[in-house]
């Protein structure tokens, strides 16, 4: 047996799940923003430190200064500007050298680091002294190229981890002099990065927690409760139908609270009839009186005559009641997106579960293609409902519409009703590719199929009272009969009640003297001219 999932439990998966995707989301969004934006720090402050010792080398001291004095004095004094750089733009190490690529070497003339250990490192590997080139970094290769401006490059030594960055000094004849190099450490960039990162993301997640747990108290306060209420009383109703529930206690005002009064105006209605069907001692009084409940709940749901025109569009429906009350419906609206829904169905057996099943029915379709949903969605959403609450093991057979009058597109689903008709020149049966009654299998899968309708064409839409109706002789009225009834419709007609009355016309001279055993629906769309 499926095990059973309840509202609450659903919704708290649904929400720890998006709880976590976002919070995910937002850190990884976050945690690259915070790099790139350390990285880009990191470019402005090597760009400023660089310019600073050019405009040292150019101003205070040459390179044959820091090389050549004779005392130390300027290349401590160089160190010692060096050194300030480092700590003003956080640099690990700055440094000027050249390259010689007829020895493949480095020569340092000045080296400093940002603490004292960098530093004392700085001084006695690598200031005024030359070094064998391993492999020239990509950078070096582009500035030695002719670039002229800030590039980055990245190494890995026993010195550290570290981002490059690496700026050409050129003399006032545009000639490459030295290099001033600048090392950032990625350690300490993956430190401020996580630090930053830290400061910024735990405030947004202790916010977004308490927003989705607001959120989930308002859904537990305003649906979850309010519909295990409803689902409480109708189980105990559904045990003993002939004792009016408790009152709900729902004073919501929206469509939760519209449900637990129709609801209540409901039960307090089949109590009612049950009651008095109890009261009855003969078995004929008591059907008699499920005949008129059921009746009753079908025909306040389904009216006998409908009549809807719009622009581009004329509806027309009838239903001809029999003696057995069936569960036959249809209905027919108009979206808040302005395209044309229409549906029918018809619910397997007789009485007052009919009526009540078609009820159920009826309304769900109508909801889920109100709310947007496709045809075959719509449909789809109502199978599950009616397998998981259909103990009665009832089914039933609809066909639903939904048509863009502007465009004439309309997109269909059957599920294993009558197929209907296209209504153009010479007028033809729908008949689908596949499509089961609802309530049989929990996995159904309906699909969605697409049909223009030119302007003049329509669908017609019947229940099995049509094709099953009977005449004095035994046959059956069929749908070859039905076709050509409808060739009787005047051509080019825009009023879609010319098919019913044409249609219902021809059924009741058909069975003329015959009481009909199921109900007749019939309804017509048209795209007007």
């Amino acid at each position: 047996m499926k095990k059973k999932i309840t509202i609450k439990r659903w919704i708290t998966r649904y929400f720890i799940i998006v709880l976590l995707v976002s919070m995910i989301l937002a850190a990884g969004i976050d945690l690259r923003e915070t790099y790139e934006s350390k990285i880009s720090e990191s470019k402005a402050e090597a760009i400023m430190c660089a310019e600073n010792v050019v405009s040292l080398l150019n101003t205070e001291c040459s390179l044959e200064d820091i090389q050549n004095y004779p005392n130390d004095e300027i290349f401590i004094e160089a160190r010692e500007v060096l050194h300030e750089q480092c700590k003003s733009s956080q640099m690990d190490y700055v440094y000027v050298y050249t390259i010689d690529s007829s020895d493949e070497s480095r020569y340092y003339y000045v080296c400093a680091g940002l603490t004292d250990k960098e530093n004392d490192i700085a001084l006695s590997d690598f200031s005024k002294k030359t070094r064998p080139i391993v492999e020239l970094l990509q950078g070096e290769k582009t500035i030695l190229e002719g670039e002229k401006g800030l590039v980055k490059d990245s190494r890995k030594n026993k010195y550290g981890d570290d981002i490059v960055w690496l700026y050409p000094y050129y003399d006032t004849d545009s000639n490459l002099r030295a290099i001033v190099g600048m090392d950032y450490n990625n350690d300490r960039l993956i430190r401020d990065v996580s630090s930053h990162f830290l400061k910024d993301i735990i405030p947004f997640v202790i916010l977004l927690i308490i927003s989705m747990l607001f959120l989930l108290y308002l859904i537990q306060r305003r649906i979850v409760k309010p519909v295990k209420t409803i689902s409480d009383s109708m189980n105990h109703f559904a045990k003993d139908s002939g004792t009016k529930p408790k009152p709900l206690n729902i004073t919501q005002t929206d469509e939760i609270g519209e449900i637990a009064s129709s609801y209540e105006k409901m039960t307090e209605d089949i109590s009612l009839y049950i009651n008095n069907i109890e009261e009855l001692t003969k078995e004929r009084l008591e059907n008699e009186v499920q005949l008129k409940i059921a009746r009753n709940i079908q025909y306040g749901l389904v009216p006998e005559k409908m009549n809807i025109s719009g622009e581009g569009f004329s509806i027309s429906a009838m239903t001809s009641p029999a003696k057995a009350v069936g569960g036959d419906f249809y209905d027919a609206f108009v979206r808040d997106d302005g395209k044309v829904c229409v549906f029918m169905g018809d619910v397997s057996g007789k009485g007052i579960t009919a009526a009540l099943c078609m009820a159920m029915v009826k309304t769900a379709i109508r909801e889920n293609l109100s709310a947007g949903l496709s045809p075959a969605e719509a449909l789809n959403r109502v199978n599950e409902e009616l397998y998981r609450q259909n103990t009665e093991g009832m089914f039933v057979t609809a066909f639903a519409a939904v048509l863009e009058t502007a465009t004439g597109n309309m997109v269909y689903a059957n599920a294993g009703h009558t197929y209907s008709v296209y209504l153009k020149t010479e007028p033809e049966l729908i008949i689908p590719d596949s499509g089961i009654a609802l309530g049989l299998f929990d996995d159904e899968e309906l699909f969605d199929v697409n049909m223009n309708l030119s302007k003049g064409q329509g669908i017609l839409l019947y229940t099995d009272g049509v094709t099953e109706a009977i005449s004095r002789d035994n046959q059956l009225f069929g749908t070859d009969r039905l076709l050509d009834a409808l060739r009787h419709v005047p051509k080019g007609t825009n009023d879609s009640s010319d098919y019913i009355m044409t249609l219902s016309n021809e059924v009741k001279e058909f069975s003329e003297g015959c009481d009909p055993f199921d109900d007749m629906a019939i309804l017509a769309l048209l795209r007007l001219n």
